[in-house]
């Protein structure tokens, strides 16, 4: 007959259910942890002054409950009586989870304090490198923790961490092999960053004839946001190799345009255009005073108005144009100026 005397591999059926026991416990202390966090803690942190004390308990509050669990895990294996080597295996699992709890607190501390923080701190001043360096500073702070935590697990297994880094060096050159255009990625944010060909808000344009507004620069690739809100991720070596047009950056964006007039347009007429067409450009407010209306040349079927103009606004380019080119349209309606179109003539030769 079974009951809790029972033994099975070296332990009776009521250790195996005072230990599942301890576990489940862990898990419900855990529960109440968190509601304890969610409906008193916060309410009380939130009404004092500092902002300190919410960052500490949002960054405790995931790790607190988990370390709950860690605590009745170790406790209840050691309840059991196993061979040395299964009971290595738990110890190993107790310490991971440990150190997993560990790495996930100090992650969550620095990424809090780095975002309060730090982050405000980068928006206040002039530079706009330390606000781009923000984001590649939280990731490369978070890789460092992984690696510490996963360094401290592999030594408590009993691995030869020395012998271990001998090997990653020696292996380096197959992984970089590997890694081509990974590393390719990870220099070119490195010269982004270097070189500033542009920052975060940039409107650039690439050789492909990508065009959109920068709005996240990592580490691997960058961000583009383009005019239809579809965000594009540029690997950053594709950036570096391509001919780059910042258009943010220019002081004016030059329009190169031509209107075509009918061949039966007098030479009056033409210089009366002309000045309608000067007159529009330096009364419109986006535009800079220089320009250049000249009479361009002869079409297959329109005189042609060469018309170049710069508008000073970078962000208001497509309504200038826009504007610009209806009130042509409206003056030359108003003075009876025809505008050309593709027209063929043809000749009937009479039959004798």
């Amino acid at each position: 007959m079974v009951g809790f005397s029972t033994v099975y591999f070296g332990n009776t059926i009521l250790s195996y259910l005072i230990a599942l026991g301890v576990v489940a416990g862990s898990i419900v202390a855990g529960k109440i942890l968190y509601w304890l966090i969610s409906n008193v803690v916060k309410v009380f942190t939130q009404k004092t002054e500092t902002k300190l004390d919410d960052i500490l308990i949002e960054a405790l509050q995931g790790p607190a409950i988990f370390f709950l669990f860690y605590v009745g895990f170790n406790y209840a294996y050691r309840l059991l009586s196993f061979p040395e080597h299964v009971m290595t295996i738990f110890g190993n699992i107790a310490y991971i989870l440990l150190a997993i709890n560990v790495a996930w607190l100090l992650i969550n501390i620095v990424d809090a304090i780095i975002q309060e923080y730090f982050a405000k701190i980068a928006a206040k001043t002039k530079s706009d490198i330390d606000d781009q360096l923000m984001p590649i500073v939280r990731t490369l702070v978070k890789v460092i923790i992984v690696i510490i935590a996963i360094i401290s697990i592999l030594d408590n297994m009993g691995f030869d961490i020395a012998s271990l880094l001998a090997g990653l060096g020696i292996g380096g050159l197959a992984f970089a092999l590997a890694a081509q255009d990974t590393l390719k990625n990870l220099f070119g944010g490195i010269t982004i960053f270097a070189d500033k060909p542009f920052k975060v808000g940039d409107r650039i344009k690439l050789d492909d004839s990508r065009d959109g507004f920068v709005r996240t620069i990592g580490v691997r690739s960058t961000i583009l946001e383009t005019f239809d809100g579809t965000q594009i991720i540029v690997p950053n070596a594709k950036i570096t190799d391509s001919i780059l047009e910042n258009i943010s950056r220019e002081s004016a964006r030059r329009v190169k345009a031509s209107v075509g007039v009918e061949y039966g347009t007098s030479m009056k007429k033409m210089e009366e255009a002309i000045k309608i067409i000067k007159e529009i450009i330096v009364k419109n407010k986006d535009t800079e005073d220089r320009s250049f209306v000249t009479f361009d040349g002869f079409g297959d079927f329109s005189l042609n108005i060469q018309i170049i103009y710069w508008i000073k606004n970078k962000d208001n380019i497509l309504i200038a144009k826009h504007n610009i080119n209806m009130e042509i349209k409206k003056q030359f309606e108003k003075a009876k100026i025809n505008m050309a179109f593709p027209t063929s003539t043809v000749y009937l030769k009479k039959g004798k």
